[in-house]
């Protein structure tokens, strides 16, 4: 799938999901945003929930080739399985904090195409005191060997491209929504696998209405996050921020 990408150095208006800022340093992260075209049915239909969890598996995916190209190990020698993960909707975590955020936003070009836009930022090389928050993490605190800022920089921008426009390109085939995401090795299963948020005690909190508390279920066939409450219940959530919990011993454990 044909894309576009701009790449900045240092940002002075980033902002995030919700009107939040981006923190960023110059030179310190990576700050892309790439253009998709993509029809407007999709992403305006009960399929466009996918697209920030895709690019969130193409961002994942970038960095686990660059890692392995460069042979970065982890500074504590731990196994390197599941530290990157992905959290429900649009972040990229690592060791259980956010190591990068996603957002993507529809500019329609007429009135059967769109291009969509996926602004990516990720923590690079930030000193642990310029973190804005104490659940936020840089890649430079969990991998050695790391190659300089602007070789690190374009290598991550030509592989997330790659796996950015291979991941996509199957959303604009008609016919192939279904297999795609549901198939023998389908996007819901794989980004299931790599998820930071299933099985964990979370906090919903959704644009209107109350927060409600309980433990990620699935993601659903319309991407939304299926929660179980304390009662028994269940809610499907399309749009909110979800934080993750503490877990609770059982009383008498």
């Amino acid at each position: 799938m044909p894309l576009s990408v701009a790449v900045a150095d240092a940002q002075s208006r980033c902002r995030g999901r919700l009107a939040r800022t981006w923190v960023n340093q110059p030179r310190r992260s990576l700050l892309a945003t790439w253009a998709l075209p993509l029809p407007t049915s999709l992403l305006t239909g009960p399929f466009g929930g996918w697209m920030p969890m895709v690019a969130g598996l193409a961002a994942l995916e970038g960095l686990q080739d660059v890692l392995e190209h460069h042979g970065c190990p982890l500074a504590d020698g731990g196994d390197p399985e599941r530290v990157l993960t992905l959290k429900w909707p649009n972040d990229l975590f690592c060791r259980g904090a956010k190591l990068g955020g996603i957002l993507c936003e529809l500019v329609r070009v007429d009135q059967d195409w769109s291009a969509l836009a996926v602004g990516i930022g990720i923590n690079l090389l930030l000193p642990r005191q310029a973190l804005p928050i104490a659940q936020s993490t840089s890649l430079q605190l969990h991998y050695q060997g790391l190659p300089d800022y602007q070789t690190l920089r374009d290598d991550l921008v030509d592989a997330i491209s790659w796996h950015l426009s291979g991941e996509m390109a199957p959303f604009g085939i008609d016919g192939a929504l279904d297999r795609t995401l549901n198939g023998p090795q389908g996007l819901r299963s794989r980004i299931a696998a790599l998820s930071w948020t299933l099985g964990r005690r979370v906090r919903v909190v959704p644009v209107a209405g109350e927060h409600v508390e309980g433990r990620a279920l699935q993601i659903n066939p319309d991407a939304s996050l299926r929660v179980r409450l304390p009662d028994g219940g269940q809610v499907d959530v399309s749009t909110a921020d979800v934080g993750i919990l503490p877990e609770v011993a059982a009383v008498g454990a």
